[in-house]
């Protein structure tokens, strides 16, 4: 827990010391024009402390409200199964997850956005009930190229079990209004990679 909390304070410090040196930069810039407005769809694999595997389809969606609000959903559905010891073997663990938050993005220079997220986030499980936690995030979008995008940063998340560590991601615009992407987390626990298509509207 000691560990846990260092290094949920060291995040929101550098966080902090980032949007503050960045500051005199972000006057000059209104808009990066990256999209807050879309829907997609993907594959997700978890791996939880290599105890359990779930394989899941996912939809999201974004919805910006203004020049630095955005609204966010996803829902999933999953099956994988738990690693018990003993003769029992594994036994399965299906089900889905729901959640519902709110972003926050502000351009720190040219071609690169501080993005902030939190969402309330439930999880049920077919015969192993069901959960519910949050979610935050601090991390970056950079336009590296023309068609591609890069993010990457902290998360936090305390659903079924507290789990902290660092994600990343690639966005490659195959036109104005299809991207194609990957992500991947690594926490304290948890192992996760997705890839996923997006419409921008």
């Amino acid at each position: 827990m000691k560990r846990f909390c260092l290094l949920a304070g060291g995040t929101a410090v550098a966080l902090s010391s980032t949007v503050a040196v960045a500051q005199p930069q972000t006057s000059t810039v209104r808009d990066n024009g990256f999209s807050y407005n879309y829907v997609q769809g993907g594959f997700e694999h978890r791996d939880w402390d290599n105890s359990l595997d779930i394989d899941g389809l996912d939809g999201k969606i974004s919805w910006a409200l203004d020049e630095h609000l955005f609204l966010r959903g996803g829902l999933q559905f999953f099956d994988g199964d738990v690693d018990v010891p003993g003769p029992g073997g594994n036994v399965d663990a299906d089900g889905w997850q729901l959640s519902a938050g709110m972003g926050f993005h502000t351009p720190l220079k040219t071609g690169l956005d501080l993005v902030l997220t939190g969402d309330i986030v439930h999880i049920d499980v077919d015969n192993g009930g069901d959960e519910t936690g949050y979610e935050i995030t601090g991390g970056v979008r950079h336009e590296t190229t023309a068609q591609v995008e890069l993010t990457g940063g902290a998360y936090l998340q305390d659903i079924e079990d507290s789990d902290f560590g660092v994600f990343g991601g690639a966005l490659y615009h195959v036109s104005q209004a299809v991207d194609v992407g990957a992500e991947i987390r690594f926490g304290d626990d948890l192992t996760q990679f997705g890839l996923f298509g997006r419409y921008n509207f």
